[in-house]
């Protein structure tokens, strides 16, 4: 997959200051409040990935299942298909 940068997006993260850019890319984002739900006002930062081809393929073969890694620590977090979703949480 691949980060995207999409037009929302208002800041760009780089690597944490133990890491070098050659172990962690830049990664355009939006950060901003969250607008709905329990997590009304929350603090929310959203990126965006896009499949290849080939991913969307392998994605279809594996019934849909996707893996989130996160290096350093699991952050609440959820998955969304638009940018309004991922701004809205339930």
């Amino acid at each position: 997959m691949n980060i995207v940068q999409f037009p929302e997006c208002n800041v760009i993260y780089g690597p944490p200051p133990d890491m070098e850019e050659s172990q962690v890319a830049k990664i355009p984002a939006y950060q901003g409040k969250a607008e709905s739900g329990g997590c009304d006002g929350a603090d929310i930062v959203v990126v965006a990935y896009q499949m290849t081809p080939q991913e969307l393929l392998a994605l279809a073969q594996q019934q849909g299942v996707i893996y989130l890694s996160m290096i350093g620590g699991l952050a609440p977090h959820y998955l969304s298909f638009n940018f309004h979703q991922a701004t809205h949480p339930a």
